[in-house]
């Protein structure tokens, strides 16, 4: 749990969510690097309370995200968690990713040259999660959820514009796929996301927050591809027999 007396250095280090939150509070990864939370805060005129309480809330959220079995849960709450968690990751981390990459790449690209690339491609995922994350919500999702609905009631199936629900599924495993190769090309780029001995508190954060987010990556698609998805062609089978 961390404290006011630690730095905001050492924070980040063992927090990789911290970051995110002192993106929100306007306290600089770089300037305040080595200045407790207590003097960052004083100096921004921040109340250190507040700053802990997200501090706690973000760490606390990273830890108990996710049921003991998520792939056990009935099909409209196993959405539910995909979107309240892994989708909600998706929007808030990656745009701060993005900024921090972005920094990185203006003030340490002369020391690290990588960091260029680092900074097209952590953009390219978060662009294109961002589209991927809602079509499946607008589009994909309440269309399996009346699958769900329908096979309790034994409905034939709605007519949908993409005909059987295997062919946006068969879309959505393909971004999941590119995704996966540019989480594997960060990866390689960044050490299996070991920052260097010289690295800020920026730059540590970032590498600390990409490899957490590939960890929920993983489980994300996971849930998807092996249990969703399955469960949703194998109930529009049994409802096209039916009917």
């Amino acid at each position: 749990m961390p404290t006011s007396t630690q730095s905001i250095r050492e924070i980040v280090s063992t927090q990789p969510s911290a970051a995110q939150i002192f993106l929100r509070f306007d306290i600089d990864l770089c300037s305040h690097a080595d200045d407790s939370l207590n003097q960052a805060c004083a100096e921004l005129q921040l109340s250190v309370d507040q700053v802990l309480e997200k501090l706690v809330d973000a760490e606390a959220a990273a830890l108990g995200a996710a049921p003991a079995d998520p792939a056990s849960l009935p099909v409209g709450r196993l959405i539910q968690h995909i979107v309240r968690v892994h989708h909600l990751r998706v929007r808030q981390e990656l745009p701060g990713f993005a900024e921090m990459a972005h920094k990185l790449a203006a003030k340490r690209g002369d020391r690290a040259p990588e960091m260029t690339r680092i900074e097209a491609l952590v953009e390219e995922l978060r662009a294109d999660l961002l589209g991927h994350i809602q079509k499946e919500e607008q589009v994909l999702f309440p269309f399996i959820s009346d699958l769900d609905q329908n096979s309790t009631v034994g409905m034939p199936p709605a007519n949908a514009c993409f005909g059987s629900v295997a062919r946006p599924i068969s879309v959505m495993m393909q971004e999941h796929e590119s995704a996966g190769r540019t989480m594997a090309e960060l990866r390689r780029l960044t050490h299996g996301f070991e920052a260097p001995d010289w690295a800020c508190a920026t730059h540590i954060a970032l590498y600390g927050g990409l490899r957490a987010f590939e960890l929920d990556l993983e489980l994300h698609v996971h849930l998807e591809n092996d249990v969703l998805f399955p469960r949703a062609i194998e109930m529009e089978g049994a409802l096209n027999h039916r009917g």
